[in-house]
């Protein structure tokens, strides 16, 4: 190798030692959406231990790769005990559990889930920048812009849908799930009716108004009231499917959600 190639090779290999070594190697979550973000981008090993909500099926898609990860509840005492180098939190996170961490000189950054499919590229390269982890969110940046630039432009009627949780919880604009439903090419009745964010929607609102569509979500074993409004008779021929964990923060996985919703659409058109 000639020398005037060498040096800049040697500074090259220099730059990524040095990027090695500023990299966090103990990093705590205490989010669910932080959790997979880090799951999702960090070298083995790397992340030491994440929130409990991380194996819930319904509010985690990396639950599997949770599984063998140690837990914790967000408090500051036992997150401190596990040495952390970097923990990420959101603006959820209990203050003063942030507030004693970063006075005890622990460096918390905050991650917070997404609230639109096109922020999905930044929120990879931010956190993989966090993490020391640039180049694999970089790829996996890349790989969302390029299926969002590859999702059809809905076209013809629209039908309407109907977000309808535990409780008759909806969620409208300002919520990534809206986005998606949107961009699958279906209007959200929570518009219509005057729900922006989240909130409430009576099940006498869904019987007088008749959705094409509802989106509905899982049931926690056992049984209650909130989550049996779901099965409420008078709903029950409007045909529905089950929103997942891929809806929560906004991941490369989310885009299945949306594709799926536009062939669920084109279906229904034809």
């Amino acid at each position: 190798m000639r020398r005037s190639r060498l040096i800049p090779f040697c500074a090259a290999l220099a730059f990524a030692g040095v990027a090695l070594a500023d990299s966090p190697r103990r990093v705590v979550t205490m989010n669910h959406c932080a959790d997979q973000y880090a799951l999702l981008l960090a070298a083995p090993g790397q992340v030491v231990s994440v929130s409990h909500i991380a194996l819930d099926p319904f509010l985690s898609a990396m639950a599997d790769e949770a599984a063998d990860v140690p837990k914790n509840r967000g408090g500051a005492e036992e997150i401190y005990r596990l040495e952390p180098d970097l923990v990420l939190a959101s603006t959820w996170s209990d203050p003063l559990a942030v507030g004693m961490l970063e006075r005890l000189g622990i460096r918390v950054e905050r991650v917070d889930g997404v609230e639109r499919l096109a922020d999905i590229p930044g929120r990879l390269r931010e956190v993989g920048a966090l993490l020391g982890r640039e180049a694999v969110a970089e790829e996996m940046a890349r790989g969302v812009e390029a299926r969002l630039a590859a999702l059809p432009e809905p076209g013809g009627a629209r039908p309407e849908a109907a977000f309808f949780h535990a409780g008759g919880y909806s969620l409208g604009e300002g919520t990534l799930a809206h986005d998606i439903l949107t961009r699958a090419g279906f209007d959200n009745l929570a518009d219509r009716v005057g729900r922006t964010d989240g909130g409430y929607i009576p099940v006498e609102v869904l019987i007088l108004n008749r959705p094409d569509l509802l989106i509905t979500s899982g049931a926690y074993p056992g049984s209650s009231q909130a989550e049996a409004l779901m099965d409420h008779p008078a709903i029950a021929d409007i045909p529905r499917v089950e929103s997942d964990a891929v809806w929560a923060c906004g991941l490369p996985a989310t885009l299945d959600a949306v594709e799926a919703l536009i062939r669920l659409r084109e279906g229904h058109r034809n």
